[in-house]
């Protein structure tokens, strides 16, 4: 005797159950906004990271820049006072805080005395300072001297000439 199971017709149409269908619509609109965050995500953070690191610099460079122009010290002023702005023998350093001259001596070239004097006539450079420079000799070496807020140091020698370095003096 053989047992036979009826057979049992298959479904006409594959019908899901409503609780499958709401979960898998579920399932498919948190998966897309799992990704829409992702890719929201990563745009903030690219768009981030270009915002810090070129955008913000830049704009506090030109703001700087705006601020020196504005604000620009008395090494900078004496420099275009006197016209010397492109002299080679007179540079401006550290942003307008130090300035470098070089006067011409019996076997070098440099800048003209002339030049040098309105430097230091516009930088209120005192008599007693102005003195001690031209009473310099080779022999006496490195001198300096300190006025409102500026700090000198000099050198000469008659071969080399005049060799003086000005600084803003920093607190």
């Amino acid at each position: 005797m053989s047992t036979s199971q009826p057979d049992t017709p298959a479904p006409a149409s594959a019908e899901v159950a409503p609780d499958v269908q709401a979960s898998a619509t579920e399932a498919a609109s948190s998966n897309r906004a799992l990704k829409f965050g992702l890719v929201g995500g990563g745009i903030g953070l690219i768009s981030g990271l270009i915002l810090g690191l070129a955008v913000i610099p830049a704009l506090g460079n030109l703001a700087g820049g705006v601020v020196s122009i504005a604000q620009s010290s008395p090494i900078t002023s004496a420099t275009e006072t006197c016209g010397v702005e492109t002299n080679q023998w007179i540079e401006i350093g550290d942003d307008g805080q130090s300035l470098s001259m070089q006067s011409y001596g019996e076997e070098s070239s440099g800048a003209e005395f002339d030049d040098v004097y309105c430097m230091l006539d516009e930088l209120d450079t005192p008599d007693s300072v102005l003195n001690r420079i031209n009473s310099t000799r080779a022999l006496d070496g490195r001198q300096t001297g300190d006025w409102d807020g500026l700090t000198a140091s000099w050198g000469y020698h008659p071969d080399n000439g005049l060799d003086i370095i000005i600084e803003t003096q920093r607190d």
